[in-house]
């Protein structure tokens, strides 16, 4: 039995396009300071704006003689660049010395979906022989991952009634990463779009994006391929393979392919786009790779630890955004291992004005199933006690809103999961009115100016000052001061701090 590592792309090729790469954007540059500036002025000219590329190109060329020369050369470096990043790609995977038997032969026929795939006619076993080849290059990082989220596919398509086949097509998606983006913006290992995954019960906001939860999103895509197969069975099409055509091109678009061609299976269609066709064959492909493991490679890649055994879940219910820093701490494990085996949870980064944002982990209010080391040890009364604490709504993470520009308050209730009679309720307000810089309650009583410390809002009055209006709510007036943002001056040795009657202060 011979082997023989995947072929190494050529050195000097790769080197080569490096170098008319970064010649190509010298001349770019140069061009660019030719174009944009003048020779006589102390500061640059102002950049103008670079025409988008028309079907007529004299236009752009009558505007500007060097902008056709540009956006041509931006064309090659492009394309030039798509062929650096293949050849890494290759070099990458030539580097990983994984040895493929050159004797190994594809058989005649392949079931998959409980469908005999016959490879017989010369053109297909040609087509298909070419996706395996592409699909090996790749073999020596998905095989060893399948051993974390196989058995939780299997799991949940049993249960689902799904062909267990169809985890190959996680492969062909994302290859197994939860972290997958497309540059249509199709998100996590089933790869979803935003507006679909909500269809299907995929909470995506600032906080959580569950196209990267294992087990939801897998769920939602056997749900999807079920619902697929019922919208093609009225037309006569019961066919797993035309449902799994349709995950990659939608049912709409195989329902029209039957119509005009009056084929009901998957063999029986010309898909109108190639790459939907080649999605079914490459899950094929890639089930043919893990049939044959050990006659390809010589060897079976050692497997990850599956994650229904890395992981215990815990349910955690929330009524208010909480940072989990603690609670994490309190379960024997760190935030930072919840965010690795809980990829949906989002990093949601508090905007500053002058500084780079600064990355916090909070979690919304709803029901989330956390996954947390399996040898993690909580300490019981110290969960429970934080725990108690994410009943209070909105009492965490965000107690306050400063009102933007465009802002009203539906859209600020809808925000934090709460109503806009709650918040006139905590702000006192009589209308719907507010502005720009004012500082919102979102959640408590309403001051009724009378004081009391129970918390809410005072309205200040003719003769008022901070320090009795902190003597009378019974809080300090550094408190009020930061609270709400106030401004202080100096006035020789005495400290002013600007209030004026009417002003609502939150406490």
């Amino acid at each position: 039995m011979i082997f023989t590592t995947i072929k190494k792309p050529d050195r000097k090729h790769f080197f080569y396009i490096l170098a008319t790469l970064t010649i190509i954007l010298l001349v770019t540059a140069c061009t660019g300071v030719q174009t944009y500036y003048r020779l006589d002025a102390e500061e640059p000219a102002e950049e103008p704006e670079i025409a988008q590329e028309t079907a007529t190109d004299t236009v752009v060329a009558d505007e500007d003689p060097n902008q056709e020369l540009i956006l041509r050369l931006q064309r090659m470096v492009d394309s030039l660049q798509f062929q650096v990043d293949s050849l890494s790609m290759e070099l990458e995977t030539s580097n990983s010395r994984v040895a493929v038997c050159t004797d190994f032969m594809i058989p005649d026929s392949i079931v998959f979906a409980g469908t005999t795939f016959r490879l017989h006619n010369d053109r297909i076993y040609a087509k298909f022989e070419e996706i395996y080849q592409n699909e090996l290059k790749s073999a020596h990082r998905f095989l060893p991952k399948s051993g974390t989220y196989f058995p939780v596919f299997d799991s949940i398509f049993a249960e689902q009634g799904v062909p267990l086949d169809t985890k190959y097509l996680a492969i062909a998606e994302s290859g197994l990463n939860t972290m997958a983006k497309s540059w249509v913006g199709a998100m996590g290992p089933w790869q979803f779009m935003k507006t679909t995954a909500k269809g299907y019960s995929l909470k995506v906001d600032s906080f959580v994006d569950e196209r990267r939860n294992v087990f939801k999103s897998t769920v939602a895509a056997a749900q999807y391929l079920k619902n697929a197969k019922a919208q093609l069975k009225e037309y006569g099409a019961d066919d797993w393979l035309l449902a799994m055509a349709a995950y990659n091109a939608g049912p709409g678009a195989i329902i029209r392919e039957i119509k005009n061609q009056g084929g009901t299976d998957f063999f029986n269609l010309i898909m109108r786009v190639d790459e939907t066709n080649r999605y079914v064959w490459r899950a094929v492909a890639i089930k043919m790779i893990f049939e044959n493991e050990e006659t390809i490679f010589g060897k079976k890649f050692d497997r990850e630890q599956s994650l229904l055994d890395q992981t215990r879940s815990v349910k955690l219910v929330l009524k208010g955004h909480y940072k989990i820093d603690d609670w994490a701490k309190a379960q024997g494990t760190t935030v930072s291992k919840v965010v690795e085996y809980n990829p949906w949870i989002e990093i949601y980064q508090t905007k500053r004005t002058k500084y780079t944002p600064i990355n916090e982990v909070v979690l919304p209010p709803g029901e989330f199933d956390i996954l947390l080391p399996k040898e993690s040890a909580p300490s019981g009364s110290e969960v429970a006690n934080i725990e108690k604490k994410f009943q209070e709504k909105n009492s965490g993470y965000f107690k306050y809103h400063t009102v933007q520009k465009g802002d009203n308050l539906y859209n600020i209730a809808r925000k934090y999961k709460t109503t806009v009679a709650n918040i006139k309720a905590a702000n006192n307000l009589k209308n719907d009115t507010i502005y720009p810089g004012q500082k919102l309650k979102l959640h408590g009583t309403s001051g009724n100016g009378s004081g009391g410390g129970s918390g809410g809002v005072y309205v200040v009055k003719k003769g008022d000052s901070i320090s009795s209006i902190a003597q009378k709510l019974k809080v300090s007036s550094s408190h009020l001061i930061k609270t709400n943002n106030l401004k202080v001056k100096k006035n020789g040795g005495n400290t002013v701090v600007m209030i004026y009657p009417g002003q609502k202060l939150t406490y």
